[in-house]
């Protein structure tokens, strides 16, 4: 059991979980994780369908490695030091986006036991800040899906399973119309934004938050055109 912070509900505590899930409910392959295919009307094919390589790695693991070896797009620094961006981050903290946004995080020192004990934190992963502005935490901001993540897809027969006694105490229901707060690092170059996609600005973005945000739109609703418009620069310069 671990704490999630991958996939738009944080179904997942690690990135080759994560990978093991897409592999299996994106693409029909099964694997290590996921041995158990969804449906088995037609199903010829042995299991799992990804097998290890010669260097003993299967295609989950080399996904994994990939996705962690990409980096957020740099900041836009010549915008950022402009006085309206400056002025858009005040304005940012100030009527509350930030409480979701985070502006910062810092991992764990070095040498920190996670995972169950199985992983020691590097050298060259600890007590690192970075600046997602994400809180990678769920919120129901209005725009949910309603749908529960909690399934036996996604977590692979045995470990649903071993996780139905923890599952049956929580209030699993409450994150149907929760999603994960999107980092905004990058934002400026992403055409669609919010989990579905359909905002095509970042003002639509913005206007669309209700529910827990409800009182930070209203906030922004308030700001005087030229306030919004700094906050929208900020925010484009990310």
């Amino acid at each position: 059991m671990g704490v999630g912070r991958f996939g738009w509900k944080d179904q997942h505590a690690s990135l080759l979980s994560f990978a093991a899930d897409a592999y299996l409910n994106e693409m029909g392959i099964t694997n290590r994780l996921q041995p158990n295919e969804v449906t088995n009307l037609c199903n010829r094919a042995s299991e799992p369908n990804d097998t290890p390589g010669s260097d003993g790695l299967s295609d989950i693991d080399h996904f994994a490695r990939f996705v962690r070896a990409t980096k957020a797009p740099a900041r836009d620094s010549q915008l950022a030091k402009t006085s309206s961006a400056t002025r858009g981050l005040e304005l940012f903290n100030k009527i509350g986006c930030a409480t979701c946004h985070v502006e910062s995080l810092t991992t764990a020192p070095a040498g920190t036991q996670i995972n169950g004990g199985t992983f020691a934190i590097p050298p060259a992963l600890g007590s690192l800040t970075l600046h997602p502005y994400g809180d990678f935490l769920m919120h129901d901001v209005g725009t949910g899906d309603g749908i529960l993540q909690a399934t036996r897809e996604h977590y692979g027969h045995q470990v649903f399973q071993r996780m139905s006694g923890y599952l049956s105490k929580q209030n699993f229901e409450s994150s149907r119309n929760k999603m994960r707060t999107a980092p905004l690092w990058g934002v400026r170059l992403r055409p669609r934004l919010m989990h579905d996609g359909a905002s095509l600005t970042l003002l639509e973005a913005i206007t669309r938050h209700r529910g827990e945000a409800s009182h930070i739109t209203q906030q922004f609703e308030k700001l005087k055109k030229m306030d919004q418009e700094a906050v929208l620069e900020f925010l484009k310069s990310l």
